[in-house]
């Protein structure tokens, strides 16, 4: 029960009655007080009693915004690495931390919810990075040398290169601190910098931009279509433009995540038949929507289509009550860059994937 020390924000399930898991409550707040046999939570309804036979289920939760504004603009980077990683998670996972060290095994999509402490660990048979890589959340309770070499361990376990998910602070290009005391390790083991990758975060309701529904958001000649699974269409486009890797674990990644959809844009013909031109995968986790994969034709780019189904992806979170979203876009992928800035976005934050020469 060490997540229930007193100054820590978090959510404790607990039975009503002990020994009885059908009938529970959960309370929302700061631990003010924890002994052997109970603890108090502080929450805006006021203190709660808990017997420590009563919980069921702990996780710490991010401090409250000690500011105001929109969701998009005062979240923390930390949180968003969360959010965007939980939208693309490979089976293979562990959790590196000096409590739950594991070299082998792997752990469910659950125990990212759960805001797990340490560093995430993922690997994957598709070379995507976001499915191979290391991505510092907490402090391991290991060190950055020693935790460092339980990395490399693990993905040497798996006969991969070691690759780090390194992120910048916010509005900055300096690391975070969840990072920081990696750079001097990570240059002189010889692990080199992928290109910047930018996470945009904006307004469901100012990207649909008037759209009420999907539908309304298709740019003249288009229609579009909201689908549970992609279709063969879908995954040629995709690993034409980026080798994959293994096909079967590049589906896996795509399909993996629920709730997720797949948001297309369709050319409609005088024949009546119809062409896919544009398309874009949409997972929603933690009341955010997370935007990735967006495909466009190379014969149809700047015509409106990849607008026609962003726009469309945020109309559809917009309708059940997403406000926020977010997308990680490579620092090159001007095209990509510009249009979200169009629907309002802003650059957040950079991460980086230092890979192991």
């Amino acid at each position: 029960m060490d997540d229930l020390q007193p100054g820590k924000r978090v959510v404790v399930r607990y039975s009503l009655e002990p020994g009885d898991t059908h009938s529970t409550s959960d309370a929302l707040g700061v631990v003010s007080g924890a002994d052997a046999e109970s603890v108090e939570i502080s929450t805006k309804r006021g203190p709660i009693g808990i017997r420590r036979d009563q919980i069921l289920l702990i996780h710490e939760v991010p401090p409250a915004p000690t500011r105001s504004g929109r969701t998009h603009e005062i979240v923390s980077t930390l949180d968003l690495r969360r959010i965007s990683a939980a939208a693309w998670l490979p089976h293979d996972i562990s959790w590196l931390h000096v409590e739950n060290l594991r070299n082998e095994g792997a752990e469910t999509e659950a125990d990212l919810d759960l805001l797990q402490k340490g560093w995430l660990l993922r690997s994957s048979d598709s070379v995507t990075r976001r499915a191979n890589s290391a991505l510092p959340v907490t402090d391991t309770g290991l060190g950055w040398e020693q935790s460092l070499d339980a990395v490399e361990a693990w993905y040497d376990a798996r006969s991969e290169p070691s690759q780090i998910q390194i992120f910048s602070a916010a509005d900055s290009a300096t690391l975070a601190p969840e990072c920081a005391g990696l750079a001097p390790l990570l240059s002189a083991r010889g692990y080199s910098p992928s290109e910047a990758v930018y996470l945009l975060t904006g307004s469901t309701a100012e990207a649909a931009g008037g759209a009420a529904h999907p539908g309304d958001a298709a740019a003249p000649g288009l229609s579009i279509d909201v689908s549970e699974e992609p279709t063969p269409e879908h995954y040629s486009a995709w690993t034409s433009q980026r080798e994959p890797g293994s096909v079967e674990a590049f589906r896996e990644l795509i399909e993996a995540a629920d709730p997720c959809e797949f948001v297309t844009a369709y050319a409609d013909h005088p024949d009546g038949s119809r062409s896919m031109v544009a398309g874009v995968r949409v997972v929603e986790r933690n009341k955010w929507g997370v935007i990735t994969n967006l495909i466009t034709r190379p014969d149809l780019r700047r015509r409106g289509a990849g607008r026609s189904v962003v726009r469309a992806a945020a109309a559809l979170l917009a309708q059940r009550g997403v406000r926020s979203y977010l997308v990680d876009v490579e620092a090159s992928n001007e095209a990509s860059l510009g249009l979200f800035a169009s629907l309002g976005a802003a650059v957040r934050h950079r991460s980086w994937y230092a890979a192991r020469r």
